[in-house]
């Protein structure tokens, strides 16, 4: 009898290691598993992994192996003990003083043989594993099979290690072959000659319900019920079962509280609850359960989770991890992997899984719903962006804080005197062109100080008009250019006022104030560095008029030294300014730090130098520019922003009427129009920017993303491998805006 208790002892034993075995991806904690290498590698911690760790022959070292054996020395001296200590007493006797000799023992009995079958694997060092599993994490698959086939372990670790090598490579039929039809067929010889071999009843219930063969599957449970073993491996099981054959999780999520610390239960409970459309709650237990054990479809399941939240870098991190021994899945997996790859930019590895599956596979496919968005490496307050807003700003307080030049009447008088010395010397028609020239001055001067009382009231339009007059009476006069240039720049008409500017600076080089106004229009034109350039040359030329002409441009000199070294800009010149230039100067300060808060509190001064801008976002203060100013620079800065703020039908109208549309142009009034719900007439203008550009693949991307979107695997395939094919020669263009897409799951 006692060996019979002891018997049923040690089978109750084997069945109490095969707790975590149920999960079609978990195998026996007795038998040694590639993907426990692959567990190790992922740092997955927990208790049980500790425990698979010390299981596996290729990873013990010589020192194990001698506490092994003093282990093994111990234990059966402990069992001698045991059998000599524990036989029955003899009846109790008189108590005699006389010394009674003692019985001789009766001889101990032999245990009963086992019957033969497989065996737990002897932890020896392996090097045809060990080389197996090194050459598996290197990803050199083929030299792996070699090694493991030559492997002296189990058959039923090799099948198993085999498997999972086979599912890395993408030979999904080969993977079955190994982890199913051999692994079950072994098993179902083994437990023929070793009907106590209860690991092998557990692993093929896993088989049988990974293959949907749940009648076969119950037998084993059945099986191991009628062996006297209704414990907590056939406990989960059944919960197991009954969780995936009868869509009933009553005694899974009851059974919890019960082992808290088990990986299937944790995985049950997080499948659960995404059923049901929880995914926060099914979130804490998938990773509860991940850190316990790794499971291929709790990995894949956790994925799922991090896509539809938009945590697109966690979701890819994951790939690699969703495959471990989860074969009912792979098509959805790879599907799913190859959208977050080709969304990452990767597309060689998003061909790689999206060859894997030979077949169309249209439950998979269409799980997936695409929808169209953007990326960018710029955000609406990137400092890209506020760089040109800065300096655009700070040009536009300039703008409008520039006044016109007077003219002086008594500038006609040396036409006068002239004119008298040839009247007097007979000349007549010489002194008549003298008076004229006197006379069409004093018309200019006169209708030049209409202008200037036109601007003092803030009438721009009607200052400009008379101030063109007044050029007409005398279009060679320096100071007239000058305040035409910069009228019309106060009307925002940079054409006429750059053709002013221009003529000033070549036939008067040493006249400082036209650069400053060709910094403003190249502030303008989205130019920052000819803009500087002009700014240093008004600076120079400035420094080189004499003491009483510097005084009277102090103002603007300082405005120009703060924006050429704002760090080493010494505050002490701004006592030389009065009260309102220094509010202007702290308003232009504002606007080239972009201190939106500031310039909000400064509103009612902002109007009254004419600035109209809504500084409630960098948004309103664009559209003041691309409203005021007609330039493709604009339009093309205002279809960025209105593309950032999430409003694409507004971002195509601004790039209305572009003079020369480029590529990067119709590329991105096709991102508009599908973002705005137009894929037909996006993939239009996706087929012009590819006629139009030279070196470039982001319109086939965007066109591999429309058959996304509509559901065209087909098309999606034919434009993947036109982008691998250029992608070697040929570079991304330098937009600020690329087509992207969101992925959901549909329900």
């Amino acid at each position: 009898m006692a060996d019979e208790d002891k018997l049923k002892e040690e089978n109750q034993t084997d069945s109490d290691e095969e707790v975590i075995i149920i999960e079609d991806e978990e195998e026996s904690q007795e038998t040694e598993q590639p993907p426990q290498e692959e567990e190790v590698e992922q740092d997955l911690e927990g208790e049980e992994q500790e425990q698979q760790e010390e299981e596996q022959g290729p990873k013990k070292s010589k020192l194990l192996l001698y506490g092994g054996a003093i282990a093994a020395v111990v234990v059966v001296v402990a069992l001698a003990l045991f059998f000599v200590f524990h036989k029955k007493s003899p009846p109790k006797q008189k108590k005699i003083e006389k010394k009674i000799e003692q019985p001789k023992p009766k001889p101990k009995p032999k245990p009963k043989p086992k019957p033969k079958g497989p065996v737990a694997y002897n932890p020896i060092v392996d090097v045809h594993f060990i080389n197996a599993m090194r050459l598996q994490q290197e990803g050199k698959y083929k030299e792996a099979l070699k090694q493991l086939k030559q492997a002296t372990v189990d058959l039923y670790i090799s099948y198993y290690g085999m498997a999972y090598i086979y599912l890395q490579m993408g030979e999904v039929e080969k993977a079955k072959e190994y982890l199913f039809d051999k692994t079950r067929n072994y098993l179902i010889l083994a437990i023929h000659n070793n009907p106590n071999y209860i690991n092998g009843y557990v692993n093929l219930f896993r088989i049988y319900m990974a293959q949907k063969e749940y009648d076969k599957a119950l037998d084993m449970i059945n099986t191991l019920k009628s062996k006297g073993l209704d414990d907590e491996d056939v406990v989960l099981m059944k919960a197991y079962y009954d969780f995936v054959k009868n869509n009933d999780a009553t005694a899974a999520l009851g059974l919890l509280n019960r082992y808290p610390d088990s990986p299937l239960l944790l995985s049950l409970a997080g499948d659960y609850y995404l059923k049901n459309n929880q995914p926060e709650k099914a979130l804490m237990y998938f990773s509860k359960a991940l850190r316990l054990y790794p499971m291929g479809s709790v990995y894949y399941n956790t994925s799922l989770i991090y896509t539809q939240n938009s945590q697109y870098k966690s979701a890819l991190k994951l790939i690699p991890k969703m495959y471990y021994m989860d074969i009912e899945r792979i098509p959805c997996k790879n599907y799913l992997a190859f959208f977050l790859l080709f969304r990452d930019s990767k597309f060689d590895a998003a061909s790689r899984f999206l060859s894997l599956n030979k077949d169309y596979f249209e439950a998979c496919y269409r799980r997936f719903e695409i929808i169209p968005s953007i990326s960018s490496p710029l955000n609406i307050k990137s400092f890209s962006i506020r760089s040109n807003f800065n300096f655009m700003m700070a040009a536009e307080v300039l703008n409008m804080y520039l006044k016109p030049v007077g003219l002086l009447p008594e500038k006609a008088n040396p036409n006068i005197k002239l004119g008298l010395v040839y009247q007097s010397l007979g000349l007549t028609e010489d002194a008549a062109k003298e008076f004229s020239k006197a006379a069409s001055f004093s018309e200019a001067v006169l209708l030049s100080q209409y202008a200037s009382k036109y601007y003092a009231v803030g009438d721009y339009a009607k200052s400009l008009k008379y101030y063109k007059m007044a050029l007409k009476k005398s279009p060679t006069n320096p100071l007239l250019i000058y305040d035409v240039a910069i009228m019309s720049l106060k009307n925002h008409d940079l054409a006429t006022a750059k053709d002013m500017l221009i003529q000033l600076t070549s036939g008067y080089p040493m006249f400082p104030l036209p650069y400053l106004g060709m910094f403003i229009i190249k502030q303008m034109e989205g130019k920052h560095m000819d803009a500087m350039k002009y700014l240093n040359s008004f600076s120079q030329r400035l420094k080189s008029l004499d003491y009483q002409a510097q005084d009277k441009l102090k103002d603007l000199s300082l405005f120009a030294d703060y924006i050429i070294d704002r760090l080493n800009f010494n505050r002490e010149r701004l006592k030389q300014l009065s009260e309102s230039q220094k509010r202007v100067f702290l308003l232009f300060e504002a606007s080239l730090n972009e201190d939106l808060d500031y310039l909000s509190i400064e509103k009612p001064f902002e109007r009254s130098i004419h600035l109209n801008w809504d500084t409630d976002s960098l948004v309103g203060v664009c559209e003041y520019f691309f409203k005021h100013y007609d330039n493709d620079y604009m339009k093309r800065l205002m279809a960025t922003m209105y593309l950032l703020n999430n409003e694409p039908s507004k971002a195509y109208k601004a790039m209305y009427n572009i003079k020369v549309y480029t590529a990067e142009d119709y590329y991105k009034l096709g991102i508009a129009y599908l973002l705005s719900g137009y894929p037909e007439i996006a993939d239009n203008f996706f087929t012009k920017s590819i006629l139009k550009g030279a070196n470039f693949y982001n319109a086939y991307v965007a066109k591999a993303i429309i058959q996304a979107f509509k559901g065209s695997l087909v098309g999606v395939k034919y434009y993947l491998k036109i982008i691998l094919k250029k992608k070697a020669k040929l570079a991304w263009f330098n937009t600020d805006v690329f087509l992207s897409y969101d992925i959901r799951l549909k329900r």
